[in-house]
């Protein structure tokens, strides 16, 4: 089966649009999967740590109708939307799960990691040959927890019994989506063109 995975999208419309675009193009048969930060939290965390009263939702999120209507795919939780949740006691943002496994992969948006200073993530311990995730906003593979060059458009083989950390990317910045093929176990990266 083949899963097109996408994440940070950070209530962006146009590459959102593009992206959706792109995998009907690329994938038209693939289970399109959210890897959470769908939506744009316009308090920062530390204020978000000091309210005392929940805060309006047009105030704490960017929500436009055109863009809502694109999600009509599952998502795991991203730390966006749990920082909406929190200050305005919106429950609905809190409906996504916090992971999901698929065939032979792990899907987390990646901010329940440990990051050190360079953004680099400290990957913890998990049961299958692949994980999948975001938060960094940047395009990475790991083999075997070590960083390794990506090129877009050119499957990856990840079925030799080692262990793939995949991020995934950003829609909001760069447009990014991966496609993962659970049967040919390849892995490809690829960043939509602008869609009009």
């Amino acid at each position: 089966m083949q899963y097109a995975l996408l994440g940070d999208l950070h209530s962006h419309y146009e590459n959102t649009k593009s992206v959706l675009y792109h995998i009907g193009e690329i994938a038209p048969n693939a289970q399109i999967i959210g890897l959470g930060d769908l939506f744009e939290c316009k308090i920062g965390k530390k204020k978000a740590a000091s309210l005392t009263s929940l805060i309006p939702l047009k105030e704490a999120v960017i929500l436009q109708e055109k863009f809502c209507k694109l999600l009509t795919f599952p998502s795991i939780i991203g730390n966006q939307e749990e920082r909406i949740a929190h200050v305005t006691g919106e429950q609905k943002f809190l409906q996504y799960k916090e992971q999901v496994i698929i065939e032979k992969a792990t899907l987390l948006h990646g901010h329940q990691f440990h990051w050190n200073e360079k953004f680099e993530p400290r990957f913890p311990t998990y049961e299958t040959p692949l994980l999948f995730f975001g938060h960094s906003h940047r395009a990475a593979i790991y083999i075997e927890k070590i960083r390794t060059k990506i090129d877009y458009n050119l499957p990856i083989h990840v079925g030799n019994g080692q262990t793939y950390e995949i991020n995934v990317g950003s829609v909001v910045e760069s447009r990014d989506w991966c496609l993962y093929d659970s049967e040919q176990m390849t892995v490809t990266f690829f960043q939509a063109p602008l869609h009009k």
